[in-house]
């Protein structure tokens, strides 16, 4: 059903289907061919065709020659937008956060048309004919998993949100309009109302890749998690009611035993390399992709001689050896050192050898990576979208591998990281979570003694990056959910949107400050300037990428938390009566 599953784009009654006319002369009447807002909702295949417009919510790895996506793709434009920029990946353009706030967000502006449409959808479901009781029940839930997932976007990006529950501009009262803004935890507390209701409305899962139980409820513990954990870190008050939320909504779909873990290392590479998902175990819902009716660049981007995006000093170090301990701590005959790519690759995560490209090490002027080409900003080229079987793979808008939305794995994660949060993790909880998770890759088991106390075969885990002056600037965390946090980045690296959100929710913002944290600013290891080549290098021989050691990015706490409220938004609330602050900093 690979036809069905794609994310139908073209509404084309969408510029005219909530307006209806008032006229009386017949000139100004709706042709009889057309819908409107009192015709439409006479069909469930309308309705059908209607929910479908939502699906173009799950970026995925982008549409046609775009680059706006959750997986690799750092943008190159305004970086009002906290997601611009990440500890993992350094963009082939050196981005700094945005120091006054914008006039307008798009990001903003298309969220709110969803949830209009979601509310619109749940106030006229009624009014459509012939429904099962099933059926209304399951379009019910799809609105509202739109609403609350739109609406988790935005708190995610601007905290304090206004919140509506019903069609904005359906009244003409401006007081109904322009509602004071609602503090971030009771949005989320709706959001998550929204998800357990669509929980028990939704169809079971059908096997036909659309919005279902499940789907929501691994909505539901991504939604609780990130609650829980910025309330923590950020001092917003106890976040345990929603990390419970979080761990009961992970360990129902756990539970149901509808899917499961690969038990080789090219089943993790499989979850972002395929060209078609469909009997992938691991997900549980993903954005299909098809020549001539949906495609993306993220294979181009990767494949091609351009300057790709490049992964971290930062990011490399963070991989185990393949005896689980971090590389400071595994011991010279396990890590290698990083003198050459060879030594990087050696007995380390086999995650990392899928993800990045093992031929050599590729920078402006220097390929090594022979066989396409390639180069990136950090000498470390990305290579976990690569498939020899895919065609067209250096066309940009041509690509058709399929991309996670939500999947298994990243429940598992939520799962392990709520119990860790909540100070009641258990061996069992890490059996059946990150260690199912490290057994795929032959990684050996986390054992949990206590807190400060994991072990993997007998050896406590003691990891000096832990307590170093970096993690000290928003807080030490224990070993457990160190460790919980490292198998997540190494399950979900180059997945960006994730990791960005992740270093928001831990506060964490400094990992991407340059002054704070050198080594995001680090490539590989070149030792010394090639002849003829304008690179630069710090004074131990690491590549400081865009050639310069003069660029510097600050993070500013706690401005770049969120971003700033468009400042049109705050003046056309103000010309209502009502007043709207901006975010801290902004």
């Amino acid at each position: 059903m690979k036809s069905r599953n794609k994310y139908f784009r073209t509404l084309l009654f969408a510029g005219v289907l909530f307006a209806a006319s008032s006229c009386d002369d017949f000139l100004d009447r709706q042709p009889l061919s057309d819908f409107t807002d009192n015709n439409f909702w006479s069909s469930e295949a309308n309705l059908k065709t209607y929910a479908w417009g939502f699906y173009d919510e799950f970026l995925g790895y982008g549409n046609g020659v775009g680059t706006t996506a959750e997986f690799y793709f750092l943008w190159t434009g305004s970086t009002s937008n906290v997601v611009n920029i990440t500890d993992d990946l350094a963009n082939a353009n050196f981005l700094r956060y945005t120091v006054n706030a914008t006039v307008s967000n798009t990001y903003w502006s298309d969220r709110s048309t969803i949830i209009r449409r979601a509310n619109k959808m749940l106030e006229k479901l009624p009014e459509v004919p012939g429904l099962s009781q099933s059926a209304r029940n399951h379009y019910e839930g799809v609105a509202r998993f739109f609403r609350a997932y739109s609406y988790f976007r935005l708190v995610q990006r601007f905290g304090n949100v206004p919140y509506y529950d019903y069609t904005v501009g359906s009244v003409a009262n401006d007081e109904v309009i322009y509602v004071p803004y609602t503090e971030r935890g009771k949005v989320i507390d709706n959001v998550l109302a929204d998800l357990t209701e669509a929980v028990a409305k939704l169809n079971a899962n059908s096997k036909d890749n659309t919005v279902n139980k499940d789907v929501a409820l691994a909505l539901k513990s991504r939604v609780a998690l990130y609650e829980g954990t910025y309330r923590k870190y950020h001092k917003l008050g106890d976040g345990s009611t929603y990390l419970t939320a979080a761990k009961e909504a992970a360990n129902q779909l756990m539970s149901s035993g509808t899917y499961s873990i690969g038990t080789t290392p090219a089943s993790f590479k499989a979850n972002y390399n395929s060209e078609d998902l469909a009997s992938n175990k691991e997900m549980i819902l993903y954005k299909s992709y098809k020549t001539g009716l949906l495609a993306h660049s993220v294979q181009a981007f990767t494949n091609t001689s351009s300057i790709g995006n490049g992964m971290t000093k930062w990011a490399i170090e963070s991989y185990t050896t393949l005896n689980g301990l971090p590389i400071e701590q595994s011991g010279n005959s396990q890590y290698l050192g990083d003198k050459s790519l060879e030594n990087v690759l050696a007995n380390r995560d086999p995650r990392l050898l899928a993800t990045i490209d093992s031929e050599g090490i590729s920078y402006a002027g220097i390929t090594n990576s022979i066989s396409r080409s390639r180069t990136s900003s950090s000498g470390y080229v990305v290579n976990l979208y690569y498939n020899s079987a895919s065609q067209n793979i250096t066309t940009t808008g041509q690509n058709t591998i399929d991309a996670p939305v939500f999947t298994y794995p990243e429940v598992l994660l939520n799962y392990a990281e709520a119990c860790a949060e909540l100070g009641s993790i258990t061996q069992s909880d890490l059996d059946k979570s990150v260690n199912l998770l490290r057994a795929r890759v032959g990684l050996p088991k986390l054992t949990y003694l206590s807190d400060d106390n994991v072990q993997v075969d007998g050896v406590t885990i003691n990891d000096p990056k832990r307590t170093t002056a970096l993690e000290n600037v928003s807080g030490i965390v224990p070993s457990i959910i160190w460790e919980v946090r490292r198998e997540r980045r190494a399950e979900l690296m180059t997945w960006s949107i994730i990791r960005a959100y992740d270093l928001m929710r831990w506060h964490k913002g400094e990992y991407t400050d340059t002054n704070k944290n050198p080594d995001v600013a680090l490539g590989a290891y070149v030792g010394t300037v090639p002849a003829g080549e304008k690179i630069v290098l710090n004074d131990k021989g690491y590549l400081i990428m865009y050639n310069s050691n003069t660029l510097s990015r600050e993070f500013v706490d706690p401005k770049n938390y969120l971003n700033p409220i468009p400042t049109n938004e705050i003046q056309l609330y103000k010309t209502h009566g009502v007043d709207v602050l901006n975010n801290p900093g902004w």
